[in-house]
């Protein structure tokens, strides 16, 4: 567009229609210098947009990447939260039904702490017995010991006329 424009002003300037008094000439080789300006200024810009816009277009692709990554991250998660969702209710119901059994269990434990005072009754009687056994032998023993003893005398006693009369009989 602007280099239509020069154009124009050129062949104005050659045909003479310049109105302020300046050379024909010399507007045309303002303008040509003006148009070769431009164009060197548009070729560097050029050097610049061009890569930046490469390098806009790969970033912009890069978060096309990042973003989708995400998206696809956020899924998975979502999924393993439907499967601890899941096991965390297994759970909670495990609880509960630990909760039961420790119940049952105290339940348990309290008739148990009745049965002990039973049982420890029980053989605190034994042990009575048992005392009352080991004094009831200890009496036995004194009269084992003196019936030995009695025996002995006995012995004593019917042993002597016994060898008197051992020696009149034949056998």
């Amino acid at each position: 567009m602007e280099k239509a424009k020069v154009i124009k002003a050129s062949k104005k300037a050659e045909s003479g229609d310049c109105a302020d008094g300046l050379d024909s000439r010399t507007l045309v080789d303002a303008l040509d210098k003006f148009a070769d300006t431009f164009e060197a200024s548009a070729r560097r810009w050029e050097i610049i947009v061009y890569p930046a816009m490469i390098a806009f277009i790969i970033l912009a692709g890069y978060g096309f990447f990042l973003i989708y990554s995400l998206t696809s991250n956020v899924t998975r998660v979502t999924d393993y939260m439907a499967d601890v969702t899941e096991n965390m209710a297994t759970v909670s119901e495990d609880m509960r039904q630990v909760s039961q059994q420790m119940a049952t269990m105290s339940t348990n434990i309290g008739s148990m702490s009745g049965d002990t005072d039973e049982l420890t009754q029980s053989i605190n009687n034994m042990n009575q017995q048992i005392y009352t056994m080991n004094q009831n032998i200890a009496i036995m023993t004194g009269s084992i010991n003196r019936m030995g003893a009695d025996m002995g005398q006995l012995n004593y006693n019917v042993g002597r006329p016994a060898e008197f009369m051992d020696d009149f009989m034949p056998w």
